[in-house]
């Protein structure tokens, strides 16, 4: 099975924003000396929520087979298809 150009873009673009996410969380975590604040809660629930959401879920599912990237991926690709399930997986 062939990778699809549109789910690579759509995995990227959602990694993207979760480093983003995650980002936000860690520059939280930091001003509040580790404390756990209202908003590094919100934070993990939306990391959380945007990983595990169905359209994440089935592309990454067309993007592997039995835990592997699919064929047709370039290097960078199957990074990012590794980084994404292992986000998922710490959910």
């Amino acid at each position: 099975m062939l990778a699809l150009a549109a789910d690579v873009q759509t995995i990227s673009s959602i990694m993207v924003e979760v480093e983003m996410l995650e980002n936000l969380l860690q520059s939280e975590t930091e001003e509040n000396q580790g404390a756990i604040t209202s908003r590094s809660i919100e934070l993990r629930g939306s990391i959380k929520k945007l990983m595990t959401s169905p359209d994440v879920m089935e592309c990454l599912n067309r993007l592997e087979i039995q835990g592997e990237p699919v064929w047709g991926l370039s290097s960078d690709e199957r990074d990012l298809v590794k980084l994404a399930r292992s986000k998922i997986n710490e959910c």
